[in-house]
Formats: structure tokens, C-alpha cells, sequence
């Protein structure tokens, strides 16, 4: 037989814990003397292990208690209806976590475009988190032939490795700043080449991909960006300043052959 005492060092449980389960009518000592000791056998410390271990897989006091208490046969069902329940809990858990992730991706994103965050940002990425999965994905196979699909789908996204969504964040971002900027300035110059070159890196070179998922995301005059951040007043300048840009580099590169 154990005291309380020996009991709560050989478990490494508290004496006030179990004290409390004796309590609740979980644990209750093989014996009490009449000084009012509390003494352990082994099959209480085999029932302590049992309750550790349904504790470790998340069940309340309750819960085990309730399982416990129960005859073998339906303590055996009990176990499977709060094992299922536990799961069930668990994997709504987890989605309610990646949608928060994504959500706070996104909002990473969205401050890395603008340099600030506003509660409308917030309300359009939930809308998008929202749309049904079939709405989102029949705008490729729709609008795209199967091998523009799969590049597609390799565009930068919000995920493990989201720098190179981040990139083209700043380069929005920069773009927005120089709206006021001519074709012909450096900084224009400088988003036109990088635009370019990132554009060809994520569509594998295809130009005239580029120019199509470029077209079908353009917003009409008057209504909201399809694509976070590329509005058409933004889309517009973009337009602008690459078309300068490619022009006026044909033209350096034929004065460089003369």
C-alpha cells in the first residue's frame, strides 16, 4: 500500500490533485485509516495511468470519469464515442487555424503592398476565403488550356515559401508610389525590367500567356480590382510604363548595331 504521499512521488502527481479526484469520486484510496490516511494499492496506480494517459489524449475529468466508471462493455463504446468526438474537435481545430494562417498571410501581404492595413482589406480577404473551391477553380480550366493551367497553378502564392509573393507585394507597392511618374524615369525603367523579368520567370516565357491571364484580370472601368491590389488605374500604369520600356529597349539595342 502507498500514502498519498509516496503515491504523489512515485506518479509525479500532485497530492492536492489527487486528493481532488478523490474528491470528484475519480480515484478514490483502496483504504482509509481511521486517523483519516489515505492509502494506494497497485490497481489504484493502474487506474491513475488511465486517467493520465485519457488526460494526455485530451478527455475532461469528466469524461473519464464518466468512461471509468462504466461496465467493460460500455465502457468500450463510451471510449469510442469520445475518441471520435476528440477527433471531430481536433480537425475543426486545425481548419479554424489554417484558415486564421491564411488569413494572416494575407494580411501580411496586404500591408507589405500598401503599408497599411484597412478593415475593408480585412472583409475582402474573408469574402475570398469564403468563395466556394469550385468557383474559384473553374476560372482556369474555362479560360485556360490544360498546359496554361499548370503554370498557372505555379504562380506565387501565400504558402510555406511566400517571397516571391512578397516580391511582386513591393513591386505593387512601388508602382502605387509612382503613379505620377513619366514611362521615361529611372524608377519607371526600373519597374518595367523587373516587372519583365518576373513576369517571364513565373509564366516560363510564355508571352502569350502573360498577355491573356493579363487581359482576363483586368478590371472594367468603374469596378473593383479581380487580383488584390492591381486596380485598373494601377494595371493601367503598368501597361505603360513595360510598353515604354520595351520600345525604347529595341531602339538602344538597334543604335548598339550601327
Amino acid at each position: 500500500m502507498y500514502s498519498i504521499g509516496q503515491l504523489s512521488k512515485k506518479t509525479n502527481i500532485s497530492i492536492r490533485a489527487l486528493r481532488y479526484y478523490d474528491e470528484i469520486g475519480l480515484l478514490k484510496p483502496a483504504k482509509i485509516s481511521e486517523s483519516g490516511y489515505r492509502y494506494y494499492s497497485n490497481e489504484e496506480i493502474n487506474t491513475l495511468r488511465h486517467i493520465t494517459a485519457l488526460k494526455e489524449l485530451g478527455f475532461t475529468l469528466a469524461a473519464i470519469k464518466d468512461m471509468l466508471s462504466a461496465e467493460e462493455h460500455p465502457k468500450e463504446q463510451r471510449l469510442r464515442v469520445y475518441l471520435d468526438f476528440e477527433l471531430k474537435t481536433i480537425e475543426a481545430e486545425r481548419k479554424r487555424l489554417n484558415e486564421m494562417e491564411k488569413l494572416l498571410q494575407l494580411a501580411q501581404y496586404g500591408l507589405e503592398m500598401n503599408g497599411e492595413l484597412q478593415p475593408e482589406d480585412i472583409f475582402l480577404f474573408i469574402k475570398a476565403m469564403q468563395t466556394p473551391p469550385s468557383a474559384r477553380s473553374s476560372f482556369l480550366p474555362d479560360n485556360f488550356t490544360a498546359s496554361e493551367v499548370e503554370i498557372i497553378k505555379q504562380l506565387p502564392g501565400l504558402g510555406d515559401d511566400q517571397s516571391q509573393a512578397m516580391e511582386w507585394a513591393k513591386v505593387v507597392r512601388m508602382v502605387k508610389a509612382s503613379l505620377h511618374e513619366p514611362p521615361s524615369s529611372e524608377i519607371s525603367r526600373l519597374l518595367a525590367a523587373r516587372i519583365i523579368e518576373l513576369s517571364m520567370e513565373w509564366f516560363k516565357e510564355d508571352e502569350q500567356l502573360i498577355s491573356k491571364y493579363w487581359s482576363l484580370i483586368r478590371p472594367n472601368r468603374g469596378e473593383d480590382a479581380k487580383v488584390f491590389g492591381l486596380s485598373r488605374e494601377v494595371m493601367d500604369h503598368i501597361d505603360c510604363i513595360v510598353d515604354w520600356y520595351l520600345e525604347h529597349e529595341h531602339e538602344q539595342e538597334g543604335e548598339g548595331h550601327e
